[in-house]
């Protein structure tokens, strides 16, 4: 059965609140992990003066990304080097800053506080739209089951 042009669109229309919602509920779940993850490291990294060895580049769709290899020395005097799995623009810092940063020393995972804290806003950019369009799609909803007889 073929469907006109106008009744596609009224069924697109009924159908996006509950696109909100899907969409919704992954932003939040991303975002919370994203702040979980952030909070989780910095409770059981330590402060440490980390030291950019290096600064990766690569081109994207939309710039240039960047990120940084860090070092530092452990307590028994060997010096570690990380490479992280963040890549971020614009460049946070230059080859042969120090800069002020967290490790775990159990994992070896190192991050600029920099970095930390912007993982932090970006799960909370994240979880924040996330339950807007939550919100959004539910009060949609709730308009148009109110409104059938």
């Amino acid at each position: 059965m073929l469907t006109s042009f106008p009744s596609l669109i009224i069924k697109v229309i009924r159908l996006l609140p509950y696109v909100l919602i899907f969409n919704g509920t992954l932003f939040l779940l991303i975002g919370f992990y994203t702040i979980w993850s952030a909070s989780s490291f910095i409770s059981r990294a330590t402060d440490v003066e980390l030291l950019v060895v290096q600064i990766e580049s690569k081109q994207s769709d939309d710039g240039q990304l960047y990120r940084p290899i860090f070092s530092a020395t452990a307590p028994g005097g060997e010096v570690l080097r990380y490479l992280g799995n963040m890549w971020v623009s614009p460049k946070p810092h230059n080859q042969g800053d120090v800069v002020s940063g967290l490790v775990d020393w159990s994992s070896g995972e190192m991050k600029s506080v920099v970095m930390a804290d912007w993982s932090k806003w970006f799960g909370t950019l994240f979880a924040s739209l996330g339950g807007i369009l939550f919100v959004v799609g539910g009060i949609f909803i709730w308009r148009m089951r109110r409104k059938l007889p």
